[in-house]
């Protein structure tokens, strides 16, 4: 009987350059690496010996592989799960500084090395080598908003109320809002000095009282030591709000708004604001002269008798009905924020908003305010910043000295004591608007010559100014 000769296939040789394209320097150094490395030693003996079948048969430095353990290949001294080359551990820190080196971010590096890559902790690590660089840090998105913080709701007229300035057609205007009536008042201001702020303050107040609280920015006229002896010498707390954190006191800026719409359409500013006092706000359904007087004011247009008589308004119904409205509008704006910002501890490095770019600095404490916190930069001086404009991070900076100068609002709204920091700096009341600027002077070149030789003559409608 004839045997038939069995036929075996010959042995594959694999070109392991070509699998691996690198340069054959690279190729050693993974190849020595991996040699050197003694739990890829250690896998690489598993997998010629044949996977046992249970985990506890296998070495300790081995059971992050096992899950996967039908991958490891090895392949001329190197190892692999499927296509992706195993990272032996003195090359892991160069690997993940070529992950980063492109900066973009945590899910994309992630993304990057996984197609490629692998190491047991590969993607724990690549997120700390993110959150620990600086220039990512320096150069991140702004925080989400936050859910809207209800404010107190007053139970009087002009219990609590709000102010702040603004220029509109070159004149500088001083605005107050109540927040129980909605009731505005504003006035035309000579300059913006401190001094003329509390006079025209005092004008109000003398003809419909002394608030109980006054919120405001921390504008010069505000943050003054003037402006901290008017608060004591009247009675009222003083309450500031983060610096560059116009939306903390949006019951002013949105009144700021409608007077300024007022100015710009109404031929006759004074007749405007008498409408707009004496026209019903939506949800109460009386005008802010009825919650504040509790009458209607006469205006151009005819009335009855009978509907300017004075008419009691139910200050408890009026104040239920305000936290409806403020908690519709809670619901509303909540709907398109993120969650709340954790809190921030003393001494943790951050970076805060600082002239429109992230700088870093140190928490020294939580200031009164809510999610208000105050911060020291790398110079020494400190800040106060709304949370929403500070990020916590992990990352080292270099020392960088700064030039800009602090805000340094008052810590505390009962108080009224600045908040004292460490180069000791008063505040610094803006220049009046009455000083003009001086006429710059227009320096003209003298005649130049070109590289083809022709000569530049300025032109004689210039020769009237100095060179």
């Amino acid at each position: 009987m004839n045997e038939t000769k069995e036929q075996l296939m010959p042995d594959i040789e694999i070109n392991s350059i070509s699998y691996l394209p690198m340069s054959p320097e690279q190729y050693e150094r993974f190849q020595q690496a991996t040699h050197d490395d003694p739990e890829l030693q250690t896998l690489q003996a598993v997998v010629k010996s044949g996977w046992p079948n249970t985990k506890d048969s296998i070495p300790n430095s081995t059971y992050p592989y096992w899950p996967f353990r039908d991958e490891i290949t090895c392949i001329d001294g190197l190892m692999f799960k499927g296509q992706k080359i195993i990272v032996p551990s003195t090359l892991r820190k160069e690997m993940l500084d070529r992950i980063h080196s492109s900066h973009l971010g945590t899910v994309k590096c992630k993304s990057r090395a996984r197609e490629t890559l692998y190491w047991p902790g590969m993607t724990s690590s690549i997120q700390e080598v993110v959150e620990r660089c600086s220039i990512c840090a320096l150069n991140s998105k702004s925080n989400p908003k936050e859910p809207m913080l209800e404010t107190e709701t007053p139970s009087r007229p002009w219990s609590i109320i709000s102010t702040n300035l603004f220029d509109f057609k070159g004149h500088s205007y001083l605005v107050c809002v109540d927040h129980f009536s909605k009731w505005p008042e504003f006035a035309k201001l000579e300059n913006q000095t401190s001094d003329n702020t509390i006079l025209h303050l005092k004008g109000i107040f003398s003809r419909i009282g002394i608030p109980d609280k006054l919120i405001s920015d921390n504008g010069p006229q505000f943050a003054s030591a003037n402006f901290r002896e008017f608060a004591k010498d009247y009675g009222f707390v003083h309450k500031t709000t983060s610096p560059h954190f116009p939306q903390a006191n949006g019951q002013i800026e949105r009144t700021v708004q409608t007077v300024k719409q007022l100015l710009r359409k109404s031929t006759d500013p004074y007749k405007a604001i008498l409408a707009y006092r004496n026209t019903a706000i939506d949800m109460l359904g009386k005008s802010p002269a009825q919650l504040f007087f509790n009458r209607r004011l006469k205006t151009d247009l005819p009335v009855a008798s009978p509907l300017l008589e004075p008419n009691s308004v139910g200050m408890q119904e009026v104040q239920e009905r305000l936290k409806t409205r403020k908690y519709q509008q809670k619901l509303y704006y909540d709907a398109h924020a993120g969650k709340e910002l954790r809190d921030l501890y003393p001494g943790e490095t951050t970076v805060m908003r600082h002239d429109n770019k992230w700088t870093p600095a140190v928490v020294v404490q939580q200031h009164s305010s809510p999610r208000s916190y105050i911060l020291q930069a790398q110079s020494g001086k400190r800040y106060r910043r709304n949370r929403r404009h500070i990020r916590p991070t992990s990352a080292t900076f270099p020392d960088k000295p700064e030039v800009d100068e602090p805000i340094l609002p008052p810590p505390s709204e009962k108080s009224n004591e600045p908040f004292q920091s460490n180069a000791g700096q008063t505040a610094i009341e803006k220049p009046s608007q009455e000083v003009e600027p001086s006429n710059p002077t227009i320096s003209v070149p003298s005649t130049t010559c070109t590289r083809s030789g022709r000569n530049v003559v300025c032109p004689s409608k210039f020769k009237d100014f100095v060179k």
